[in-house]
């Protein structure tokens, strides 16, 4: 099993990820303003604990996201630094001031989904100019499940394949980056890749967590251990809900979910662990997984997930969850 202290290789490539990695999200204003201020402690309070690999994407704030993951980066000397973003979105500059549906006080730009070869280009040169980077060591297609493409999806796959992918590939071949991918929110997709592509990782949000076991029931974690794809582990948490958050995958959460998520906490109280300790630990316990993706938007957050990564949790906690709440094979930490 993926020890929590294991350092990994990502797919078959060289590159090696630590356990945890911090999602920059967050700093991009999901859902509620972060300072700039907050946003810089955030970043240096996770390097300082080791963490070392950032996830950041355009559609992050707009591009605020990656700008001031940029900002940290000019002030950052690790050498052990692993930056990953993602492809398939153009921001087009626009005059009128944005909203979005998630971000609050984005930038002004307007976002548009672009998987074509240049569109891939595009997106990719002006993520760095914006991090302030000339390359990223993992570079992912963004959104490419049936959640963000409700129609048109083998259409969509068909261009992934003809046009998308060829590209993430030729940059790969060029140096430009170590490593290629996908960063979706259903496992479906990664499956219809994976039978037509070679690629070196799936970054998955949310489909494997304590309330969401589709990812492991349907066999896609261990399809992708068979094809050394590694699986790096996103949405944990479910948008902040097994952390007592009101919102579940970025909606409001309804009355039997909170059911749930109270069975789960009354489970965990009687052997004295935090629910987002055991959310965090199951997850990674997974063999398919080779890293943990948190978000963090102040560094008294960065200590919280820390603590959770420590934490001790009893054998027995994990047989009353196979009793009531997750697949009886389901890995578990020794």
């Amino acid at each position: 099993m993926n020890g929590l202290g294991a350092i990994r290789s990502v797919g078959k490539t060289r590159l090696s990820l630590g356990p945890l990695g911090l999602g920059v999200a967050p700093l991009g204003n999901l859902y509620s303003r972060v300072s700039d201020e907050d946003a810089a402690a955030t970043l240096a309070a996770a390097e300082r604990s080791g963490i070392h690999w950032f996830d950041v994407a355009p559609l992050y704030g707009l591009g605020l996201a990656e700008q001031r993951l940029g900002r940290f980066l000019t002030q950052s000397n690790d050498a052990r630094r692993i930056v990953s973003t993602k492809v398939g979105r153009v921001l087009e500059p626009s005059s009128e001031t944005q909203t979005h549906d998630h971000f609050i006080e984005p930038l002004n730009f307007t976002p548009r989904f672009d998987y074509s070869r240049a569109g891939i280009e595009r997106a990719y040169d002006e993520s760095l100019r914006r991090l302030g980077v000339d390359r990223v060591q993992m570079l992912l297609l963004h959104d490419v499940d049936r959640l963000s493409h409700a129609s048109g999806h083998r259409a969509l796959v068909k261009q992934l394949l003809d046009e998308a992918l060829p590209a993430l590939h030729r940059l790969k071949t060029q140096g430009r980056v170590d490593a290629i991918g996908l960063g979706v929110c259903e496992w479906d997709i990664g499956y219809e890749i994976l039978a037509s592509a070679e690629i070196d990782c799936i970054l998955l949000a949310g489909r494997y967590t304590l309330l969401d076991h589709t990812a492991f029931t349907s066999g896609f974690l261990d399809a992708c251990a068979r094809r050394q794809v590694s699986v790096l582990a996103a949405g944990v948490l479910n948008s902040g809900f097994l952390a007592g958050g009101s919102t579940y995958d970025y909606h409001a959460a309804g009355e039997p979910l909170v059911r749930r998520r109270d069975e789960l906490v009354r489970i965990c109280a009687r052997h004295g662990v935090a629910l987002p300790a055991v959310a965090f630990q199951f997850t990674a316990a997974h063999p398919a997984m080779t890293s943990v993706l948190v978000g963090a938007r102040s560094a008294q957050e960065i200590d919280s997930i820390l603590e959770w990564q420590r934490a001790k949790i009893p054998p027995e906690l994990w047989d009353d969850l196979r009793l009531e709440s997750i697949p009886r094979d389901s890995p578990t930490p020794n």
